[in-house]
C-alpha cells in the first residue's frame, strides 16, 4: 500500500509540475498575442489572430481546471491511510479526476486540430484529406498518454468502491 500510495504522489506531483509548465507558456504566449491584436502598431490578420487568442483562451482555461483537478487529486493522495483507502469519498474523486482527465483531452484534441489547421500552410499537391488527416495524428498522438492514465486512474476508481462495498459487508459480518 506504501509503495502504491507513493507512486501515486510522484505521478500527481510530476502532472503539476508538467501543468504548470505549460500553463505558465500559454499565458505568456496569450499576453503577446493581447499586446499585437490591442497594443501593436503592426497590422496583422485579424481573423487568425482571434482565432488564436481565442483557442490560447480556452487552452489556458482547460489547463487551469486540470491544475484545479490535480491539486484535489494530490490532496486526496496526501491523506490517504491504510485503513482509510476504501471509502466513498476516494471513489468519487478519483472518478472525477479521471473523467476530468477525458474531457481534459477531448478539449485540447479539439483545440489542437484547430491550431494546426489555423498554422500550416498546405503544400502544393496536397488534399485536403491528407493535410487534415496529418492534422488529426498530430493532435491524438499527444494524448494517448493522458488517455491512458485517465482510464488507469477510472479502473482504480471502480477497484476503490468494490473495495468500500466488499469493507461494508465485512463490517456487518459477525
Amino acid at each position: 500500500m506504501k509503495n502504491l500510495s507513493s507512486s501515486f504522489k510522484i505521478l500527481v506531483n510530476f502532472l503539476i509540475f508538467a501543468v504548470c509548465g505549460t500553463l505558465l507558456v500559454k499565458v505568456v504566449t496569450l499576453s503577446k498575442l493581447i499586446h499585437l491584436k490591442f497594443y501593436s502598431l503592426e497590422s496583422s490578420d485579424t481573423v487568425n489572430t482571434y482565432w488564436s487568442l481565442f483557442l490560447t483562451m480556452l487552452t489556458v482555461a482547460l489547463l487551469s481546471y486540470m491544475f484545479w483537478l490535480l491539486l484535489k487529486f494530490r490532496k486526496t493522495i496526501y491523506s490517504i491511510k491504510a485503513e482509510s483507502f476504501f471509502s466513498k469519498q476516494n471513489s468519487t474523486i478519483f472518478k472525477t479526476v479521471g473523467k476530468g482527465l477525458i474531457y481534459y483531452s477531448i478539449g485540447i484534441f479539439i483545440i489542437r486540430v484547430f491550431e494546426n489547421s489555423f498554422e500550416k500552410v498546405s503544400v502544393v499537391g496536397e488534399s485536403v484529406a491528407y493535410n487534415m488527416g496529418k492534422n488529426f495524428g498530430a493532435a491524438i498522438a499527444d494524448r494517448i498518454p493522458l488517455l491512458l492514465i485517465a482510464f488507469f486512474i477510472l479502473i482504480i476508481a471502480k477497484l476503490i468502491e468494490d473495495g468500500y462495498q466488499l469493507k461494508k459487508e465485512n463490517d456487518l459480518t459477525i
